[in-house]
Order: C-alpha cells, then structure tokens, then sequence
C-alpha cells in the first residue's frame, strides 16, 4: 500500500512552476539558443522527382565504388598480374638454322598457391619447333602446368631454330593462365622476347648483266661460300617473277638440279668459294628495266615450308633492237670495283639479231670518268678518239661494212685508272660506260638520245687509296739493332730481324681487312709481336701470320704491326739467298664502293731489301 500511494502521490503531486517554465522555454528556442516566433509556420519545400533519382543513383555509385575497393583489398589485390614473373631467354647472337633453346621462366611471388596453370607460346613465322622439356600437352605450344606453390616457380625449355633474313625481327609471345586457389577468378601474364639473326652463316653475292636482249639466253652467276660457322648444309634458290621469264634446261653439275622453272637446288655448299651459272631469258619486252628478285630458301623436311634467309634483288635492262651491243670491262658485264693503277680492259660485242643484214655500221663507245688516264689507251683498231668517246668505222673495223644476220664480232681496248699518286687530281671516283651503234654511216646519229641503240651501262668504282708496305730489318729506321746473330746468316747459327707492315688509307672507310703471310718451313716465329689496331697471331700448323683489323675508318690513316722472325741455315743453303717473308697479301673491303679490296707484295729476303743499314747481299754463309 506504501507503494501505491507514493506512486499516486508522484502522478497527482504538484510540480515546481520554475521547472515547467524552464521545460518549455527549451520547446520554443531555437537551435542558436534563440526563442522563436510560433505564430508563423516555415514551410519548406519538397525535392522534386528528378533530384531524389539523382540522389539515389549518386548513393549507389558511391556504395559500388566502397564494394568495389573492398573487393580489390580483401580479395583481388592478391589476384594482380604483377604477382605472377613470366620471363622468356635465349642466345643474343644467332646464325640461320643454329639449335637453340627459348628458357621461360615463371615465378608465383605471393602467398596463395596458382592452380590451373596454362602456358601458350605464339612462335616467330620462322621457327623451327624440334623439342621441349616438359613436352607440349597441345600442339607444339600449349603447357598445362601443375599447381605452383606459394612463392615457387618453375620453367618450360623450347628447343628449335631460327631461318630468317639477317637483321629481321622475330617475336616470341608468351602467355601464362592461372587461377589463385583463394578466388575463383582467371588472371593472365604475358611477355615477349626479339631474336635477330647475325648471319645467314655463309656469303653469297650475284654478279648479273646489266642489260639482256629479248629471246636472248643471258646468264647469271652466283657466288657462295660458307662462313666458319654455318648451319645450312644444302639451299634452294627462287626466282620470284616468273612470268616474263624463261630458264632453258642445262646440266648444271653434280650436286645442281633445277625443281621447277625458277627454283634451283644445291646439295652441299662445301667449303671452298663455288659458282654456279644460270641461263635466263625475258620472253618480251614490258618494261624497259625488270627487277629480279632471288630468294635463298632452307627446307628442312619434305613435309616443311621454305624458309627464306636471304634476298637480293638485281635491275636489268631489257633490249629489244636489231644490233645487240654490250659492254664487257676486265671480262664481266655487271658494274665492278678496281684499284688505282689497273687497267679496264674493255670489249663491245655485237651481234645482229634481226631478219636481215646491218650495212655501213658506226659504233660508238663513250666513258665517262676524270679517273681514266686517256694518255695510254690502247686500241689496235685505232678508232677516232673524241673528247670521252671512241668512234669505230668500217675504215678501222672492216667487218662494220656489213652485219649479216646471226653475226657476231667484238670490239676490244683497254685504258688505265690514274694512279694513288694522282688521286688529288679526281673530284669523281666512278667511271660510266656505255656502247651505241647506227647503221647507214650516219654518225650523227650517235649523239642523239637513242637508249634503243645502245648497250647497258657499266659503273666501274674506283676503291680507296688503301697500300700495304713490308719491310723485313735487322736495324730499325733510327739505326738500332732488332735483329741478332750474324748478318748474312751463316749455317749452323741463328740470326733474327723483325717484320713491318704499315697499311696507309685516306679515301674510303674499309671492312674485313686483314694482311695474312705464310712463312716458309725453315723459318721460325719468334713472337715478340704488337699492332696499332686488331690482333696478330701466328698458326703454328699452317705457318701462318694473321693480322686481323676489320673496320678500318678514315681517322686511321696509317697503322702498323710488327714480329719477330728467325733462321738457322743448313749446310746445304750456302751461297744462297733465303726467302724470308713471300706473297704476303691484303684482303677486305671497301665500304662506299662495296667491292674488295687488295694487295700481293713481293718476297723479302735475305738480302734486307729495305734495310739500308744493313747493306748486306744476303748470301749465306
């Protein structure tokens, strides 16, 4: 009872005024502590449809863009591409058709495990797929992996090779599938690597007329020689353009055979430098110039494609006249590289190709060139020098007076290139030539812009100035002994000199120089060799010195290297006079020209041919 009527008492009892004032001054303040006025209602207005839509996509956005961000750091970062390290290797240098092997290395660099793992390699066009460890589980390309452990890693080895032209790119992709065993979402790595080739492994080179009369069989040359390392036993070469072109059968020698038209096969390249001759014809004339096109081709099954590892492609002008004339210098018809101080032997054919007989010819041959030393042309039909042109008549060629259908004849005479001495006097280092006929007497018509009645152009291009001095000494240019023992050598005793060879160059850039010497039985290395440039080395199997450049470039205009020789004469060399050093030999390039380069010197003997101090006859004693 004591409780209800306290509880009665606490609903009826009075209440302090100054805490109801103080409640209801609190409902009428407003937030700043203000009273406000109740009389008037603030209504304020409701937001439109529009503006609640933009609302309620802006929350969504706002909460997909939180999940996604949660989805990423609880789950997915442990998913991302970076985890996985996918790297492929193989050799920087290569040579056509060398086995190889491509390494692709992978690696899982994060805690959860990798399953469901799938390698693909997409392969250069021209690669050759021969093995790999594992083996493929589809094709020649596709991996499935086993499941890779945390942090662990594993690789696939492809074993081929590579055909393709030198300095051409060839790509290998790769692709790595895998699913992290925490999600159930696919990731995937991807990489690429560039092979280039450095060497088809062997040289070759065509040497082609420049011009060919239509219906005419004409002929071309290839050269072929295998570099040290070559990986390409037997070829193929392909002619690309067919249709105007005719290759009559011919025997072409053992190892030779023609497939197709066109396309010729090669066994065995060998070893030594081999050439091989091919007849052509164009059947008609469409152009007045054909571009050739050759392709060497490797095929390394009957069940494979061709694989091409080098191209090269050759002009030729396309006659169609009565007299076919060509130009022939030192016995090719194809443009060529000569020396300072050589002679261009020169030879017009001719010969009459139409129905009926050619009367009353004037042939005209015309050279172009400041190198050519015109004060020593040698012409024994002693035709009628004008200015650059020779002009032959049937007063100095009888057999000009008439041409009889299917006739042939030639025209010779040679002319020298300036020498080394007289370079400075030559602004232009290439001479031009070319042949041109008329008929009726009429050499008017010989300086008229006729390309129908004249033969093909030759360009002969004078290489560098490049000279090779040799002296054997037994007292140096300052008058201080190199050499020992007795001078002239006597039997029984040892006596020693050194070897000098200097190489001078002002005019070109050249490539692949070397100076090689073979020195005879009873002389001996003696070391003690050093060269400016390169390296000198001595085969003692072969007997013989090699001084290896290379690149030589024209801020080296002079080099030089030197070694030491010896000789121990046997009783039966008395009065004799020994060859020391014989047929030493300069070999390379000329890189503006592009033709080869060199240089055979004279024996040294015995008697010191250069050592002015010595001054000895060199007569064994």
């Amino acid at each position: 009872m004591a409780n209800k009527k306290n509880f009665d008492q606490y609903i009826r009892g009075d209440v302090d005024k100054k805490d109801i004032d103080r409640s209801l001054s609190e409902i009428y303040q407003d937030e700043g502590g203000k009273r406000v006025n109740v009389r008037e209602v603030d209504i304020k207005p409701k937001r439109n449809l529009f503006t609640r839509i933009a609302l309620v996509t802006l929350y969504v956005l706002i909460a997909a863009g939180i999940a996604a961000g949660a989805y990423y750091w609880v789950i997915s970062r442990d998913a991302d591409s970076s985890t996985v390290d996918l790297k492929i290797s193989a050799p920087e240098e290569l040579i056509a058709n060398e086995p190889f092997e491509y390494t692709v290395e992978y690696k899982n660099q994060e805690n959860a495990s990798l399953a469901d793992m799938q390698l693909t390699l997409v392969y250069p066009d021209n690669f050759i797929f021969e093995s790999s460890t594992p083996s493929p589980s589809e094709n020649n390309n596709s991996w499935r992996l086993p499941e890779l452990r945390q942090f662990g890693s594993g690789q696939v080895i492809v074993r081929g090779r590579l055909i393709a032209p030198v300095g051409s790119s060839n790509l290998l992709f790769a692709d790595l599938n895998y699913r992290p065993s925490n999600i159930t979402s696919e990731f995937k790595k991807s990489s690429s690597l560039e092979t280039v080739l450095i060497s088809s492994g062997f040289d070759s080179s065509i040497v082609a007329p420049t011009s060919v009369l239509v219906g005419q069989d004409a002929e071309l040359v290839v050269k072929y020689k295998p570099q040290e390392k070559n990986f390409i036993e037997g070829f193929n070469i392909r002619f690309a353009e067919l249709e105007n072109l005719e290759f009559p059968k011919n025997d072409y020698g053992e190892g030779v055979a023609m497939l197709e038209p066109g396309v010729f096969t090669i066994d065995k390249i060998g070893e030594a430098e081999r050439e091989l001759r091919l007849k052509f014809k164009f059947k008609d004339k469409k152009n007045d110039k054909e571009d050739l096109r050759v392709y060497f081709e490797y095929r390394p099954d009957e069940a494979s494609k061709n694989y091409a590892f080098e191209e090269q492609v050759f002009s030729v002008e396309v006659v169609k006249n009565s007299l076919n004339l060509t130009l022939i210098a030192n016995g090719e018809a194809s443009d060529q590289g000569i020396d300072f101080g050589q002679t261009l032997n020169y030879s017009i054919s001719y010969v009459n190709k139409g129905a009926q007989a050619m009367d009353d010819v004037v042939i005209m041959a015309v050279l172009e060139g400041e190198a050519l030393d015109w004060r020593k042309l040698s012409d024994n039909n002693n035709g009628t020098v004008t200015g650059r042109t020779i002009v032959w008549t049937k007063t100095e060629v009888p057999a000009l007076a008439s041409i009889s259908k299917d006739q042939e004849g030639s025209i010779d005479f040679s002319i020298p290139v300036r020498t080394v001495n007289e370079a400075s006097l030559i602004r232009d280092f290439e001479i031009k030539g070319y042949a041109q006929f008329a008929v009726g007497g009429k050499a008017e018509e010989l300086s008229k812009e006729n390309e129908a009645n004249r033969s093909n152009q030759l360009t002969v291009k004078i290489n560098s100035d490049v000279m090779l001095d040799e002296a054997v000494r037994y007292f140096d240019e300052d008058n201080i002994a190199v050499g020992t023992g007795p001078l002239p050598p006597q039997v029984g005793q040892t006596s020693t000199f050194k070897v000098y060879w200097k190489i001078s160059n002002s005019l070109h850039e050249l490539g692949a120089l070397k100076v090689t010497t073979v020195l005879p039985n009873y002389v001996n290395w003696d070391g003690k060799e050093q060269a400016d440039a390169g390296t000198l080395t001595f085969d003692e199997q072969s007997n013989q010195v090699t001084w290896q450049i290379g690149r030589l470039p024209l801020s080296a205009t002079n080099v030089e290297a030197e070694f030491s020789i010896s000789v121990r004469p046997k009783p039966t060399d008395i009065n004799k006079l020994l060859i020391l050093v014989s047929g030493t030999t300069l070999s390379g390039t000329d890189n503006q020209t592009t033709y080869n380069v060199s240089q055979t010197l004279k024996a040294q003997t015995t008697k010191l041919e250069k050592d002015d101090i010595a001054d000895t006859n060199g007569i064994i004693k």
